[in-house]
């Protein structure tokens, strides 16, 4: 079954945050819905879907360290409210009221920082990882979706593998609009070369005629003719 191979996947990729069994079985009991075939664990285990559950994982962990924290301290303000007489601080003290005795809501506090803050990073890199994740899809159909980038493929290409290693180099800290803009401004120095002008508006070749491979330009020259532009030889 595909779901033991994800559970696999999964426990090799996230090996170093620390999620119990279960919680790898859950993602993978959800993930296998939407992997049809084995090539396309590689990619499901590593995409923006995986890692908002794993997200989720991490803090419903999170969540538990601080409530097994916060019983412990309730267990402990109980206990006090039914033993008194130890909270002042006992003959061996010297008479100082709660002199040398712990302070048990310190230790408390501290235990729950210190579980918590490890999980509190891993969710704020996997929640980078998904933004950056995010930008770099938004900036690549947004890019890859000009009239020039179309047509001039090869350049547009270039200019946008040129844009994510800049990315990459700078710790992937670009917004979509960033990258989209660095992409663009490589991509219209390379056109410029072949004395293309982005800046102008686009305008797309003529049809070709099927036959010979010339060009047709009976649509162009109606058109023009029901304008008034060309003269009707009828």
């Amino acid at each position: 079954m595909l779901k033991e191979q994800i559970l696999e996947a999964l426990k090799t990729k996230y090996k170093a945050y620390g999620l119990s069994n279960d919680a790898l079985d859950r993602i993978a009991s959800l993930r296998e819905k939407t992997v049809e075939k084995e090539e396309d664990i590689e990619g499901a285990v590593a995409d923006a879907t995986t890692l908002d559950l794993i997200a989720k994982e991490i803090q419903r962990q999170r969540d538990q360290a601080i409530q097994r924290n916060s019983e412990s301290q309730r267990a402990f303000e109980a206990y006090k409210a039914l033993h008194p007489e130890q909270n002042a601080g006992g003959e061996g003290n010297e008479g100082k009221e709660g002199e040398g005795s712990p302070d048990i809501a310190s230790i408390v506090k501290e235990a729950v920082a210190a579980a918590v803050a490890p999980l509190n990073e891993k969710i704020t890199a996997l929640e980078t990882s998904n933004t950056a994740k995010a930008a770099l899809s938004s900036a690549h159909a947004s890019f890859f979706n000009g009239d020039y980038a179309k047509k001039y493929k090869d350049q547009a290409d270039e200019a946008w593998e040129r844009a994510v290693e800049l990315n990459e180099a700078t710790g992937s800290k670009m917004t979509a609009d960033e990258l989209s803009a660095k992409a663009s401004g490589y991509f219209n120095k390379a056109v410029s070369r072949l004395g293309v002008d982005t800046s102008q508006p686009f305008k797309a070749d003529p049809p070709k005629n099927e036959e010979d491979g010339t060009v047709d330009w009976s649509a162009e020259i109606a058109r023009k003719k029901a304008q008034g532009l060309l003269p009707d030889t009828k």
